[in-house]
């Protein structure tokens, strides 16, 4: 779905090799541009929509689609300077294919980057079923609870709230916590 609604012009990269975080970081080490969009293959958007996008991005912002847990910078769609990559230090591999973008988004925030995400019913995305074990999602909670200490009472009440949410069928979208939302946008599309 991703490659048909990338325009034509647009440089692309498709990574497969490794984990999810391994391709991210070898894709954006190997890109050839400034600006640098990782893209899951399987949401679609419309040209107009990814060049608004490029355009709104700047050397100071990580730019991308909400994520459902966090309300950070989810990583099926992220649009940043490949400058910004290397200053934080790139995806966290040991995280593997799950988290890497929540751990990103706050190592940019803290690194003293704009966070600005845009509405994900911008973008059509084909649910799939959830991939995590539950084992898996608690060890990833527990580093990033570690590894980001001073948010680690945001990470765990926004993934109880989100999961207890998804076993009632009751959306459970978190807002941000105020250490981050000063400098967190939604970016307005038209």
């Amino acid at each position: 779905m991703t490659l048909e609604s990338v325009p034509e012009d647009v440089p692309v990269t498709v990574e497969r090799k490794g984990s999810l975080n391994e391709a991210r970081n070898r894709g954006v080490r190997n890109a050839d541009t400034d600006i640098v969009a990782i893209l899951d293959d399987d949401i679609a958007f419309s040209e107009e929509l990814f060049d608004a996008l490029v355009e709104s991005v700047d050397e100071d912002v990580l730019l991308g689609v909400a994520d459902w847990e966090f309300g950070l910078v989810a990583g099926r769609v992220m649009i940043f300077y490949k400058s910004l990559w290397r200053d934080v230090g790139g995806f966290d591999e040991r995280l593997r294919s799950h988290n890497g973008d929540t751990d990103f988004s706050l190592r940019a925030h803290d690194a003293g980057y704009s966070v600005k995400t845009v509405p994900r019913d911008l973008f059509c995305h084909k649910d799939h079923e959830r991939s995590i074990t539950t084992w898996d999602r608690a060890w990833r909670l527990a580093y990033l609870s570690r590894k980001h200490v001073r948010y680690a009472p945001y990470i765990l009440s926004s993934t109880v709230a989100y999961n207890l949410g998804l076993e009632a069928g009751v959306s459970k979208e978190q807002s941000l916590p105020p250490s981050i939302s000063p400098t967190v946008d939604e970016l307005e599309i038209e």
